[in-house]
Protein backbone atom coordinates (compact mmCIF):
# COMPACT_ATOMS: atom_id res chain seq x y z
CA UNK A 1 0.00 0.00 0.00
CA UNK A 2 2.89 2.36 0.91
CA UNK A 3 4.54 1.57 -2.05
CA UNK A 4 1.41 2.29 -4.33
CA UNK A 5 1.30 5.25 -3.11
CA UNK A 6 4.68 6.80 -3.30
CA UNK A 7 4.67 5.71 -6.72
CA UNK A 8 1.37 7.53 -7.33
CA UNK A 9 2.66 10.26 -5.25
CA UNK A 10 5.91 10.71 -7.63
CA UNK A 11 4.22 9.99 -11.10
CA UNK A 12 1.58 12.98 -10.28
CA UNK A 13 4.93 15.43 -8.32
CA UNK A 14 6.03 15.08 -11.77
CA UNK A 15 3.29 15.85 -14.23
CA UNK A 16 2.47 19.18 -11.53
CA UNK A 17 6.31 19.94 -12.12
CA UNK A 18 5.41 20.06 -16.18
CA UNK A 19 1.91 21.98 -15.76
CA UNK A 20 3.88 24.91 -13.56
CA UNK A 21 6.54 25.40 -15.99
CA UNK A 22 5.18 24.93 -19.29
CA UNK A 23 1.28 25.58 -19.43
CA UNK A 24 1.20 27.78 -16.47
CA UNK A 25 2.91 30.96 -18.18
CA UNK A 26 0.98 30.30 -21.68
CA UNK A 27 -2.08 30.00 -19.52
CA UNK A 28 -1.40 33.37 -17.39
CA UNK A 29 -0.32 35.29 -20.32
CA UNK A 30 -3.85 34.15 -21.87
CA UNK A 31 -5.54 34.94 -18.47
CA UNK A 32 -4.02 38.55 -18.02
CA UNK A 33 -4.82 38.99 -22.19
CA UNK A 34 -8.64 38.68 -21.46
CA UNK A 35 -8.52 41.12 -18.44
CA UNK A 36 -7.05 43.77 -20.48
CA UNK A 37 -8.47 42.95 -23.82
CA UNK A 38 -10.81 46.18 -22.96
CA UNK A 39 -8.30 48.20 -21.65
CA UNK A 40 -5.82 48.04 -24.35
CA UNK A 41 -9.00 47.78 -26.69
CA UNK A 42 -7.22 44.87 -28.42
CA UNK A 43 -9.30 44.38 -31.58
CA UNK A 44 -7.51 47.59 -32.85
CA UNK A 45 -4.60 45.59 -33.55
CA UNK A 46 -6.85 43.23 -35.64
CA UNK A 47 -7.29 45.78 -38.23
CA UNK A 48 -7.30 45.29 -42.04
CA UNK A 49 -3.42 45.19 -42.88
CA UNK A 50 -3.47 42.44 -39.76
CA UNK A 51 -5.80 40.25 -41.25
CA UNK A 52 -5.10 40.56 -45.08
CA UNK A 53 -1.46 39.66 -43.32
CA UNK A 54 -2.34 36.53 -41.55
CA UNK A 55 -4.18 35.11 -45.06
CA UNK A 56 -0.99 35.86 -46.81
CA UNK A 57 0.75 34.10 -44.41
CA UNK A 58 -1.79 31.17 -44.95
CA UNK A 59 -1.48 31.31 -48.30
CA UNK A 60 2.18 31.09 -48.26
CA UNK A 61 2.30 27.92 -46.15
CA UNK A 62 -0.71 25.83 -47.34
CA UNK A 63 1.38 26.40 -50.73
CA UNK A 64 4.52 25.12 -49.12
CA UNK A 65 2.37 22.35 -47.27
CA UNK A 66 0.73 21.14 -50.68
CA UNK A 67 4.22 21.07 -52.35
CA UNK A 68 6.34 18.82 -49.70
CA UNK A 69 3.06 16.53 -48.87
CA UNK A 70 2.79 15.66 -52.41
CA UNK A 71 7.04 15.33 -53.02
CA UNK A 72 6.74 13.12 -49.28
CA UNK A 73 4.15 10.92 -50.28
CA UNK A 74 5.54 10.38 -53.94
CA UNK A 75 9.29 9.86 -51.76
CA UNK A 76 7.30 8.00 -49.10
CA UNK A 77 5.81 5.77 -51.46
CA UNK A 78 8.92 4.74 -53.69
CA UNK A 79 11.01 4.35 -50.27
CA UNK A 80 9.05 2.04 -48.37
CA UNK A 81 7.05 0.12 -50.75
CA UNK A 82 9.18 -0.58 -53.60
CA UNK A 83 12.37 -2.31 -53.72
CA UNK A 84 14.28 0.83 -55.24
CA UNK A 85 17.77 0.44 -54.93
CA UNK A 86 19.84 2.13 -52.71
CA UNK A 87 16.45 3.36 -50.93
CA UNK A 88 18.07 3.18 -47.37
CA UNK A 89 21.16 6.08 -48.37
CA UNK A 90 18.01 7.79 -50.37
CA UNK A 91 16.44 8.40 -46.87
CA UNK A 92 19.26 8.88 -44.79
CA UNK A 93 20.34 12.04 -47.52
CA UNK A 94 16.51 13.21 -47.72
CA UNK A 95 15.99 13.55 -43.97
CA UNK A 96 18.90 15.02 -42.95
CA UNK A 97 17.38 18.28 -44.16
CA UNK A 98 14.69 18.39 -41.32
CA UNK A 99 17.57 17.88 -38.93
CA UNK A 100 19.25 21.53 -40.03
CA UNK A 101 17.89 23.99 -38.98
CA UNK A 102 16.39 26.52 -41.32
CA UNK A 103 17.88 29.47 -41.33
CA UNK A 104 21.28 27.71 -42.77
CA UNK A 105 19.33 26.71 -45.63
CA UNK A 106 18.08 30.32 -45.67
CA UNK A 107 20.85 31.78 -46.16
CA UNK A 108 22.95 29.18 -48.37
CA UNK A 109 19.82 30.02 -51.25
CA UNK A 110 19.70 33.74 -50.84
CA UNK A 111 23.54 33.37 -52.06
CA UNK A 112 22.25 31.22 -54.96
CA UNK A 113 19.64 33.85 -55.51
CA UNK A 114 21.73 36.68 -55.14
CA UNK A 115 24.71 34.96 -57.39
CA UNK A 116 21.70 33.89 -60.45
CA UNK A 117 19.88 37.26 -60.18
CA UNK A 118 22.67 39.82 -58.31
CA UNK A 119 20.48 42.63 -56.01
CA UNK A 120 16.87 42.16 -57.66
CA UNK A 121 13.77 41.81 -56.07
CA UNK A 122 13.53 38.17 -56.80
CA UNK A 123 16.09 37.73 -53.82
CA UNK A 124 14.02 38.92 -51.54
CA UNK A 125 10.60 36.81 -52.47
CA UNK A 126 8.17 34.57 -51.15
CA UNK A 127 9.48 32.23 -53.94
CA UNK A 128 12.33 32.27 -52.09
CA UNK A 129 10.73 31.16 -48.61
CA UNK A 130 8.24 28.44 -50.65
CA UNK A 131 11.56 27.10 -52.06
CA UNK A 132 13.39 26.93 -48.70
CA UNK A 133 9.81 25.62 -46.48
CA UNK A 134 9.67 22.88 -49.01
CA UNK A 135 12.84 21.68 -49.16
CA UNK A 136 13.28 21.86 -45.29
CA UNK A 137 9.80 19.90 -44.66
CA UNK A 138 9.09 17.82 -47.38
CA UNK A 139 10.92 14.81 -45.43
CA UNK A 140 8.31 15.50 -42.44
CA UNK A 141 6.17 14.29 -45.30
CA UNK A 142 7.97 11.88 -46.35
CA UNK A 143 8.59 9.96 -42.60
CA UNK A 144 4.55 10.51 -42.10
CA UNK A 145 3.07 8.91 -45.11
CA UNK A 146 5.85 6.43 -45.34
CA UNK A 147 5.31 5.07 -42.36
CA UNK A 148 1.56 4.58 -42.98
CA UNK A 149 2.01 3.08 -46.14
CA UNK A 150 3.78 0.22 -43.87
CA UNK A 151 0.87 0.06 -41.51
CA UNK A 152 -1.84 -1.11 -44.47
CA UNK A 153 -2.18 -4.99 -44.68
CA UNK A 154 -1.01 -6.84 -47.09
CA UNK A 155 -4.39 -8.77 -47.80
CA UNK A 156 -5.95 -5.27 -48.93
CA UNK A 157 -3.61 -5.02 -51.56
CA UNK A 158 -3.80 -8.41 -52.91
CA UNK A 159 -7.04 -8.48 -53.06
CA UNK A 160 -7.13 -5.62 -55.00
CA UNK A 161 -4.73 -6.31 -57.09
CA UNK A 162 -7.43 -9.38 -57.99
CA UNK A 163 -9.69 -7.48 -59.67
CA UNK A 164 -7.68 -3.88 -61.28
CA UNK A 165 -5.00 -2.65 -61.51
CA UNK A 166 -1.85 -1.60 -59.87
CA UNK A 167 -2.41 1.78 -60.63
CA UNK A 168 -6.20 1.89 -59.71
CA UNK A 169 -5.23 -0.01 -56.69
CA UNK A 170 -2.79 2.74 -55.65
CA UNK A 171 -4.98 5.19 -56.06
CA UNK A 172 -8.26 3.32 -54.89
CA UNK A 173 -6.78 1.83 -51.46
CA UNK A 174 -3.60 3.12 -50.81
CA UNK A 175 -3.82 6.83 -51.25
CA UNK A 176 -7.47 6.73 -49.14
CA UNK A 177 -6.02 4.62 -46.81
CA UNK A 178 -3.29 6.76 -45.60
CA UNK A 179 -5.62 10.22 -45.93
CA UNK A 180 -4.89 11.09 -42.03
CA UNK A 181 -1.38 10.55 -42.40
CA UNK A 182 -1.72 12.88 -45.78
CA UNK A 183 -4.42 15.35 -43.99
CA UNK A 184 -1.51 15.23 -40.65
CA UNK A 185 1.45 15.72 -42.92
CA UNK A 186 0.09 18.64 -44.66
CA UNK A 187 -1.41 20.76 -41.61
CA UNK A 188 1.65 20.10 -39.15
CA UNK A 189 3.90 21.10 -42.55
CA UNK A 190 1.38 24.46 -42.74
CA UNK A 191 1.77 24.84 -39.05
CA UNK A 192 5.70 24.68 -39.09
CA UNK A 193 5.87 26.65 -42.32
CA UNK A 194 3.34 29.40 -40.51
CA UNK A 195 5.52 29.68 -36.92
CA UNK A 196 8.89 30.06 -38.92
CA UNK A 197 9.65 33.41 -38.77
CA UNK A 198 14.03 32.80 -39.84
CA UNK A 199 13.22 32.00 -43.28
CA UNK A 200 11.00 34.62 -44.08
CA UNK A 201 12.78 37.46 -42.32
CA UNK A 202 16.15 36.34 -44.10
CA UNK A 203 14.48 36.76 -47.44
CA UNK A 204 13.05 40.00 -46.36
CA UNK A 205 9.27 38.87 -46.32
CA UNK A 206 7.28 39.87 -44.30
CA UNK A 207 4.86 37.45 -42.83
CA UNK A 208 2.55 37.56 -39.60
CA UNK A 209 5.23 35.64 -37.17
CA UNK A 210 7.87 37.86 -38.33
CA UNK A 211 5.62 40.91 -37.94
CA UNK A 212 4.77 39.41 -33.87
CA UNK A 213 8.67 39.33 -33.55
CA UNK A 214 8.84 42.81 -34.91
CA UNK A 215 6.24 44.29 -32.88
CA UNK A 216 7.54 42.45 -29.52
CA UNK A 217 11.70 42.64 -29.69
CA UNK A 218 12.18 45.85 -32.11
CA UNK A 219 8.85 48.22 -31.33
CA UNK A 220 8.54 46.55 -27.69
CA UNK A 221 4.57 47.11 -28.51
CA UNK A 222 3.71 43.83 -26.10
CA UNK A 223 0.03 44.31 -26.41
CA UNK A 224 -0.05 44.33 -30.10
CA UNK A 225 2.34 41.24 -30.18
CA UNK A 226 0.20 39.38 -27.33
CA UNK A 227 -2.88 40.58 -29.42
CA UNK A 228 -1.57 38.73 -32.83
CA UNK A 229 -0.40 36.07 -30.96
CA UNK A 230 -3.84 35.06 -30.01
CA UNK A 231 -4.89 35.23 -33.08
CA UNK A 232 -1.81 32.75 -34.57
CA UNK A 233 -2.58 30.86 -32.01
CA UNK A 234 -6.12 30.27 -32.53
CA UNK A 235 -5.42 29.41 -35.48
CA UNK A 236 -2.68 26.82 -35.18
CA UNK A 237 -5.19 24.65 -32.65
CA UNK A 238 -7.69 24.73 -34.95
CA UNK A 239 -5.84 23.41 -37.24
CA UNK A 240 -4.61 20.80 -34.92
CA UNK A 241 -8.06 19.84 -33.31
CA UNK A 242 -9.31 18.27 -36.81
CA UNK A 243 -6.34 15.80 -36.57
CA UNK A 244 -5.45 15.59 -32.50
CA UNK A 245 -6.35 12.31 -31.87
CA UNK A 246 -4.21 10.91 -34.99
CA UNK A 247 -1.36 13.03 -34.54
CA UNK A 248 -1.54 12.43 -30.40
CA UNK A 249 -0.89 8.65 -30.96
CA UNK A 250 1.45 9.31 -34.15
CA UNK A 251 3.58 6.45 -35.44
CA UNK A 252 5.68 8.44 -37.63
CA UNK A 253 8.33 9.00 -35.08
CA UNK A 254 9.22 5.17 -34.89
CA UNK A 255 12.24 3.68 -35.05
CA UNK A 256 11.06 0.25 -36.44
CA UNK A 257 7.83 -1.36 -37.72
CA UNK A 258 7.78 -4.54 -35.97
CA UNK A 259 5.31 -7.01 -37.26
CA UNK A 260 4.64 -5.28 -40.28
CA UNK A 261 3.06 -7.21 -43.10
CA UNK A 262 3.01 -4.67 -45.84
CA UNK A 263 3.42 -5.48 -49.38
CA UNK A 264 6.40 -4.60 -51.02
CA UNK A 265 6.71 -3.89 -55.00
CA UNK A 266 9.35 -4.60 -57.52
CA UNK A 267 10.51 -1.39 -59.74
CA UNK A 268 8.76 -0.73 -62.91
CA UNK A 269 10.58 0.00 -66.11
CA UNK A 270 11.21 3.63 -65.26
CA UNK A 271 13.40 2.91 -62.63
CA UNK A 272 16.07 5.19 -63.91
CA UNK A 273 14.08 8.31 -63.70
CA UNK A 274 13.14 7.99 -60.11
CA UNK A 275 17.25 7.35 -59.53
CA UNK A 276 17.32 10.96 -61.28
CA UNK A 277 14.53 12.75 -59.27
CA UNK A 278 16.12 11.49 -55.99
CA UNK A 279 19.60 12.64 -57.17
CA UNK A 280 17.82 16.32 -58.00
CA UNK A 281 16.09 16.40 -54.47
CA UNK A 282 19.23 15.19 -52.21
CA UNK A 283 21.13 18.10 -55.08
CA UNK A 284 18.57 20.73 -53.78
CA UNK A 285 18.06 19.88 -50.47
CA UNK A 286 21.74 18.92 -49.45
CA UNK A 287 24.53 19.04 -51.28
CA UNK A 288 23.61 22.78 -53.21
CA UNK A 289 23.90 24.79 -49.88
CA UNK A 290 26.68 23.27 -48.91
CA UNK A 291 28.58 23.87 -52.30
CA UNK A 292 27.08 27.56 -52.21
CA UNK A 293 28.15 28.05 -48.70
CA UNK A 294 31.43 27.01 -49.16
CA UNK A 295 31.61 29.33 -52.45
CA UNK A 296 30.63 31.98 -51.05
CA UNK A 297 33.18 31.69 -48.19
CA UNK A 298 35.74 31.28 -50.68
CA UNK A 299 34.95 33.70 -53.20
CA UNK A 300 36.24 37.21 -51.44
CA UNK A 301 39.29 38.57 -51.81
CA UNK A 302 40.60 37.19 -48.28
CA UNK A 303 39.32 33.91 -46.82
CA UNK A 304 37.02 34.43 -43.80
CA UNK A 305 36.51 30.97 -42.71
CA UNK A 306 38.96 31.75 -39.69
CA UNK A 307 37.57 34.96 -38.67
CA UNK A 308 34.00 33.27 -38.33
CA UNK A 309 35.19 30.64 -36.59
CA UNK A 310 36.97 33.10 -34.38
CA UNK A 311 33.31 34.70 -34.29
CA UNK A 312 31.43 31.49 -33.23
CA UNK A 313 33.77 29.49 -31.10
CA UNK A 314 32.46 30.96 -27.65
CA UNK A 315 29.17 29.92 -29.12
CA UNK A 316 29.66 26.68 -30.66
CA UNK A 317 30.91 24.69 -27.02
CA UNK A 318 27.92 26.97 -25.04
CA UNK A 319 25.58 25.43 -27.33
CA UNK A 320 26.56 21.77 -28.02
CA UNK A 321 26.73 22.18 -24.07
CA UNK A 322 23.24 23.68 -23.74
CA UNK A 323 22.05 21.45 -26.48
CA UNK A 324 23.43 18.38 -24.67
CA UNK A 325 21.30 19.06 -21.15
CA UNK A 326 18.61 19.80 -23.46
CA UNK A 327 18.20 16.25 -25.05
CA UNK A 328 19.24 14.84 -22.02
CA UNK A 329 16.00 16.60 -20.49
CA UNK A 330 13.60 16.17 -23.18
CA UNK A 331 14.25 12.14 -23.84
CA UNK A 332 13.66 12.18 -20.16
CA UNK A 333 9.98 13.92 -20.26
CA UNK A 334 9.81 12.38 -23.38
CA UNK A 335 10.16 8.76 -21.26
CA UNK A 336 7.52 9.83 -18.77
CA UNK A 337 4.75 10.79 -21.11
CA UNK A 338 5.06 8.28 -23.79
CA UNK A 339 4.83 5.35 -20.49
CA UNK A 340 2.06 7.27 -19.21
CA UNK A 341 0.05 7.31 -22.24
CA UNK A 342 1.36 3.45 -23.63
CA UNK A 343 1.01 1.73 -20.23
CA UNK A 344 -0.72 3.66 -18.11
CA UNK A 345 -3.62 4.97 -20.58
CA UNK A 346 -3.25 8.38 -19.43
CA UNK A 347 -2.14 10.92 -22.19
CA UNK A 348 -2.73 14.52 -20.83
CA UNK A 349 1.13 15.11 -20.82
CA UNK A 350 1.51 13.63 -24.34
CA UNK A 351 -1.41 16.09 -25.17
CA UNK A 352 0.37 18.96 -23.52
CA UNK A 353 3.41 18.20 -25.27
CA UNK A 354 1.73 18.10 -28.50
CA UNK A 355 0.13 21.34 -27.94
CA UNK A 356 3.63 23.39 -27.44
CA UNK A 357 5.15 21.50 -30.05
CA UNK A 358 2.61 23.18 -32.62
CA UNK A 359 2.70 26.87 -31.10
CA UNK A 360 4.91 29.21 -32.90
CA UNK A 361 8.45 29.66 -30.91
CA UNK A 362 7.73 33.07 -30.82
CA UNK A 363 4.64 32.99 -28.83
CA UNK A 364 6.18 30.72 -26.54
CA UNK A 365 9.09 32.51 -26.00
CA UNK A 366 6.38 35.91 -25.23
CA UNK A 367 4.48 33.26 -22.72
CA UNK A 368 8.18 32.58 -20.75
CA UNK A 369 9.38 36.11 -20.74
CA UNK A 370 6.21 37.45 -19.45
CA UNK A 371 5.65 35.01 -17.03
CA UNK A 372 9.64 34.49 -15.88
CA UNK A 373 10.52 37.81 -15.66
CA UNK A 374 9.24 38.81 -12.32
CA UNK A 375 11.55 38.86 -8.70
CA UNK A 376 10.27 35.31 -7.53
CA UNK A 377 11.17 33.71 -10.94
CA UNK A 378 14.14 35.80 -11.38
CA UNK A 379 16.55 32.94 -11.55
CA UNK A 380 15.18 31.10 -14.05
CA UNK A 381 14.84 34.39 -16.43
CA UNK A 382 18.28 35.44 -15.58
CA UNK A 383 19.72 31.87 -16.27
CA UNK A 384 20.02 29.18 -19.32
CA UNK A 385 16.70 27.07 -17.62
CA UNK A 386 14.49 29.21 -19.47
CA UNK A 387 16.45 28.43 -22.84
CA UNK A 388 15.97 25.23 -21.74
CA UNK A 389 12.57 25.33 -21.09
CA UNK A 390 11.81 26.34 -24.76
CA UNK A 391 13.41 23.45 -25.86
CA UNK A 392 11.42 21.41 -23.92
CA UNK A 393 8.38 22.93 -24.82
CA UNK A 394 9.26 22.79 -29.05
CA UNK A 395 10.90 18.99 -28.77
CA UNK A 396 8.73 16.74 -25.81
CA UNK A 397 6.30 16.01 -28.21
CA UNK A 398 9.15 14.25 -30.93
CA UNK A 399 10.58 12.65 -27.51
CA UNK A 400 7.28 11.27 -26.32
CA UNK A 401 6.39 10.12 -29.19
CA UNK A 402 9.29 7.99 -30.27
CA UNK A 403 9.46 6.20 -26.93
CA UNK A 404 6.03 5.57 -27.05
CA UNK A 405 6.25 4.24 -30.17
CA UNK A 406 8.78 1.99 -28.56
CA UNK A 407 6.93 1.22 -25.55
CA UNK A 408 4.02 -0.11 -28.03
CA UNK A 409 5.91 -2.75 -29.93
CA UNK A 410 7.44 -4.26 -26.36
CA UNK A 411 4.89 -6.46 -25.42
CA UNK A 412 2.97 -6.24 -22.14
CA UNK A 413 3.51 -10.05 -21.58
CA UNK A 414 6.82 -9.81 -20.83
CA UNK A 415 6.02 -7.11 -18.08
CA UNK A 416 3.28 -9.43 -17.08
CA UNK A 417 5.52 -12.59 -16.52
CA UNK A 418 7.49 -11.22 -14.26
CA UNK A 419 5.32 -9.15 -12.24
CA UNK A 420 3.50 -13.09 -11.62
CA UNK A 421 7.95 -13.53 -10.75
CA UNK A 422 7.25 -11.33 -8.18
CA UNK A 423 9.65 -8.51 -9.40
CA UNK A 424 9.27 -5.23 -8.41
CA UNK A 425 8.19 -2.47 -11.09
CA UNK A 426 11.41 -0.66 -10.57
CA UNK A 427 13.15 -3.52 -11.52
CA UNK A 428 10.61 -4.15 -14.35
CA UNK A 429 10.98 -0.80 -16.06
CA UNK A 430 15.16 -0.92 -15.18
CA UNK A 431 15.61 -4.51 -16.40
CA UNK A 432 13.10 -5.29 -19.38
CA UNK A 433 11.99 -1.84 -20.81
CA UNK A 434 14.57 0.26 -20.55
CA UNK A 435 17.01 -2.50 -22.36
CA UNK A 436 14.45 -2.81 -24.80
CA UNK A 437 14.17 0.83 -25.16
CA UNK A 438 17.80 1.70 -25.80
CA UNK A 439 17.29 2.09 -29.55
CA UNK A 440 14.39 4.52 -29.02
CA UNK A 441 15.72 6.25 -26.27
CA UNK A 442 19.15 7.00 -28.32
CA UNK A 443 17.33 8.34 -31.35
CA UNK A 444 15.07 10.54 -29.00
CA UNK A 445 18.42 11.97 -27.79
CA UNK A 446 20.16 12.27 -30.89
CA UNK A 447 17.52 14.12 -32.31
CA UNK A 448 16.44 16.29 -29.75
CA UNK A 449 20.40 17.26 -29.61
CA UNK A 450 20.57 17.55 -33.73
CA UNK A 451 17.11 19.56 -32.90
CA UNK A 452 18.33 21.90 -29.93
CA UNK A 453 22.23 22.47 -30.98
CA UNK A 454 20.03 24.32 -34.49
CA UNK A 455 16.95 26.09 -33.11
CA UNK A 456 16.32 29.74 -33.68
CA UNK A 457 12.68 30.68 -33.29
CA UNK A 458 12.38 30.30 -29.05
CA UNK A 459 16.07 30.48 -28.16
CA UNK A 460 16.52 34.84 -29.72
CA UNK A 461 13.37 35.25 -27.62
CA UNK A 462 14.50 33.93 -24.24
CA UNK A 463 18.10 33.77 -24.23
CA UNK A 464 19.78 35.71 -21.26
CA UNK A 465 22.12 38.57 -21.73
CA UNK A 466 25.60 37.78 -21.66
CA UNK A 467 24.55 34.38 -23.42
CA UNK A 468 26.28 33.58 -27.18
CA UNK A 469 24.78 30.80 -28.91
CA UNK A 470 25.54 29.91 -32.49
CA UNK A 471 21.95 30.15 -34.38
CA UNK A 472 21.46 33.53 -32.28
CA UNK A 473 24.83 34.59 -33.45
CA UNK A 474 25.27 33.60 -36.98
CA UNK A 475 21.55 35.44 -36.76
CA UNK A 476 22.41 38.73 -35.44
CA UNK A 477 25.51 38.83 -37.47
CA UNK A 478 24.25 38.77 -40.74
CA UNK A 479 21.78 41.77 -40.59
CA UNK A 480 25.28 44.03 -40.83
CA UNK A 481 28.10 41.67 -42.11
CA UNK A 482 29.51 40.79 -45.05
CA UNK A 483 27.39 38.19 -47.16
CA UNK A 484 30.91 36.39 -47.36
CA UNK A 485 31.25 36.16 -43.34
CA UNK A 486 27.50 35.10 -42.95
CA UNK A 487 27.93 32.25 -45.35
CA UNK A 488 31.52 31.29 -43.78
CA UNK A 489 29.03 31.42 -40.34
CA UNK A 490 26.32 28.96 -41.88
CA UNK A 491 29.30 26.91 -43.45
CA UNK A 492 30.56 26.34 -39.94
CA UNK A 493 26.96 25.94 -38.62
CA UNK A 494 25.87 23.19 -41.06
CA UNK A 495 29.41 21.13 -41.22
CA UNK A 496 28.98 20.99 -37.09
CA UNK A 497 25.60 19.81 -37.33
CA UNK A 498 26.31 16.87 -40.16
CA UNK A 499 29.77 16.44 -37.79
CA UNK A 500 27.44 15.08 -34.72
CA UNK A 501 25.20 13.68 -37.50
CA UNK A 502 27.47 11.27 -38.39
CA UNK A 503 29.02 10.77 -35.06
CA UNK A 504 25.79 9.50 -33.70
CA UNK A 505 24.81 7.75 -36.22
CA UNK A 506 28.05 5.52 -35.92
CA UNK A 507 27.38 5.30 -32.53
CA UNK A 508 24.13 4.41 -33.20
CA UNK A 509 25.01 1.01 -35.34
CA UNK A 510 26.78 -0.46 -32.19
CA UNK A 511 23.53 0.73 -30.30
CA UNK A 512 21.02 -1.17 -32.56
CA UNK A 513 23.09 -3.95 -33.17
CA UNK A 514 23.81 -4.61 -29.74
CA UNK A 515 19.72 -4.21 -28.94
CA UNK A 516 18.39 -5.79 -32.26
CA UNK A 517 16.74 -8.41 -30.58
CA UNK A 518 14.45 -5.69 -29.36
Amino acid sequence: MGRAIKTYVIHYLLTLVLLLLLLVPLLMVLFQWLLNAGKINALSFLDRDALLLIMNSLLLSATVALLATVIGTACGFLLYKTHLKGRRIYLLLLIVPILISPYIFAVAWKDLLFLLFGGAASVYSTAGVIAVHTLIYFPLALLITGNAFTTISSSLEDAGLMITSFRKMVFKILLPLIRPAFTSSFLLILIFSLSDFSVPAFFGVKTFTVEIFTQFSAFYNYNAAITKSMLLVGVCLILLLSEARYLSAAAFFSVSTRGSSSKVYEMPDKRYFFHAAFAILIILSMLMPVFILLYQSLSGREIVLDSAWELLKPAVFQSIKLAFWGAMLISIIGLYAGYRQERLKSPFINILLLILFILPSTILGIAFIRFYNRPETGFIYSSLFIVLLGYIGKYGFIASRITGNGIRQIPVSLEEAAEVLGVSPVSRFIKILLPLLSPSLFVSFVLTFVLCLGELGTTIMVYPPGTELMPVKIFTISANAPQALTSSMALIGLLITLFFITLFSMAGRLIFNRYSHG
